[in-house]
């Protein structure tokens, strides 16, 4: 059972990574940035970058990498009175036109207390610079835990021009998110999520221009139409292919935020910023182009997504009733999220749960379960939306990793015994729009039969009796 597990959460990171590399014909999708996604394998260090070439004030190129690894990914053991976490992380960076390469290792203690929270202890950030001469570079970014050998790796590419040609030019666009649990301090954002915790959110980049030609420079924040909506249960009937519940997100379909255009009137560098504050959830794009009527010609963009306070992880107490939506009745559930105080609805998940197993000690056991896997399935299924809210991300928190797994060009199959024709027991998901360069995300449906009933009613009684740690589906 653990190697197939192992096995399962193999093949997800490797589909996460395909997804994340693979390549665009368009020269406008590929200057859509998203980040790095969160390629999670059980047991290996969870590494997040964001690569980035800039040019400095007296004209120098440089490489920009910043990362960020969680530290519950790692292994802590105790040194003295605190917890340390022992990672090697290597940095190595090729140019590509002249077939060359450095590579750099930095050994990085981590200390924690057992009594550790918040932000600024969850996760480790760094950046390095790196001066270049022109050139495409390839960086490859590698984070090891040394207590267990076990490696991440991340990949990107970055083009930076020759300053002495006449060229014009815009870096990748960078995002830095401020937060009070970092003292108001911007830091760099990695990936295509953002936490909501952030009060505002800083774009960053840079136009260079050696022509002797004035320019237009066009910038604006637009907002895209998307399903923001839980996982219905498995024995309803199928979505509708016209529903956004089915298509996802719109691409064609987007509010515009905010527009803006700044006139350059003298050659040379100059860096830019914009900043937002306090947006709330959705799928954006912050795009920049002399003419974003005419993305071909020189065009940037960074997408990215606004999610919960904490994501992935789920703590405060609205990110742990959300969730309970695949355990209780429309009732109960609606009346759990009326409730407008933390505390108070803090106290009535616990009784929800309390009431249910009668066990004080196997209830937290149980809680511990179910938030790990809503946080792993944020983690293995997260897109356009919460990884939990998707059906993969319901299926697993409800039944854990499947025994096994098929998939074929647009479909999965999950099995969760070893007698596949049980229909009971077998769950398919289709892709419901190919993966292609306008469309980044792979969003599966679970194809719904009312012949799941039993098992989804059989699965939640498991889950409020505390059954569920030693009994089979």
């Amino acid at each position: 059972m653990k190697l197939l597990q192992r096995d399962f959460f193999y093949t997800l990171s490797l589909i996460c990574m395909l997804i994340l590399v693979s390549g665009c014909n368009s020269s406008y999708i590929e200057d859509v940035k998203r980040g790095s996604d969160y390629a999670y394998q059980p047991g290996h260090p969870e590494l997040r970058t964001e690569i980035a070439g800039v040019i400095s004030s007296d004209q120098q190129l440089k490489l920009l990498i910043s990362g960020s690894i969680p530290k519950n990914s790692l292994i802590f053991k105790k040194d003295e009175d605190n917890l340390r976490a022992n990672v090697s992380i290597e940095i190595e960076i090729k140019n590509k036109n002249q077939n060359k390469g450095e590579s750099f290792i930095y050994p990085v203690k981590l200390d924690r207390s057992l009594a550790s929270s918040g932000f600024e202890d969850d996760i480790y950030l760094f950046n390095k610079e790196y001066n270049v001469s022109p050139g495409n570079y390839s960086v490859i970014v590698s984070a090891t835990d040394k207590a267990t050998g076990k490696t991440t790796l991340r990949s990107d590419e970055v083009n930076l021009p020759d300053l002495e040609e006449e060229v014009t030019n815009i870096t990748n666009i960078r995002i830095f998110a401020k937060a009070e649990e970092l003292n108001d301090n911007f830091f760099p954002v990695t990936t295509y999520d953002v936490s909501l915790a952030a009060d505002s959110l800083k774009f960053e980049f840079q136009f260079f221009n050696s022509t002797p030609d004035p320019v237009t420079l066009q910038a604006r924040l637009i907002k895209f139409r998307s399903d923001s909506s839980y996982s219905s249960p498995m024995s309803f009937v199928n979505r509708s292919s016209s529903s956004i519940k089915y298509k996802g997100i719109d691409y064609r379909n987007f509010e515009v935020i905010q527009s803006t255009q700044r006139q350059l009137n003298q050659p040379g560098n100059v860096t830019i910023e914009f900043a937002f504050e306090n947006l709330p959830r959705g799928n954006y794009r912050f795009e920049v182009s002399p003419n974003l009527n005419d993305k071909e010609t020189l065009y940037k963009a960074r997408d990215f997504s606004i999610k919960s306070n904490n994501y992935p992880s789920v703590k405060s107490a609205e990110e742990l009733a959300a969730p309970l939506i695949y355990l209780m009745s429309d009732k109960e559930y609606e009346e759990l999220m009326a409730i407008d105080n933390s505390d108070t609805l803090k106290a009535a998940i616990d009784r929800f749960w309390l009431s249910n197993i009668q066990n004080a000690a196997l209830t937290r056991n149980i809680i511990s379960l179910y938030y790990q896997r809503v946080e792993e399935a944020n983690k293995l299924f997260s897109n356009f939306k919460e990884g939990w809210k998707t059906d993969m991300g319901m299926v697993y928190i409800l039944l854990g990793p499947p025994l096994y797994q098929n998939r074929s060009l647009n479909e999965i199959q999950w099995s969760y015994n070893y007698n596949a024709s049980l229909p009971e027991y077998t769950f398919f998901f289709k892709r419901s729009k190919s993966k292609s360069d306008f469309y980044p995300f792979d969003h599966y449906i679970l194809q719904r039969d009312n012949t799941y009933f039993q098992i989804e009613y059989r699965v939640k009684e498991l889950w409020l009796s505390g059954n569920i740690l030693n009994s089979s589906i």
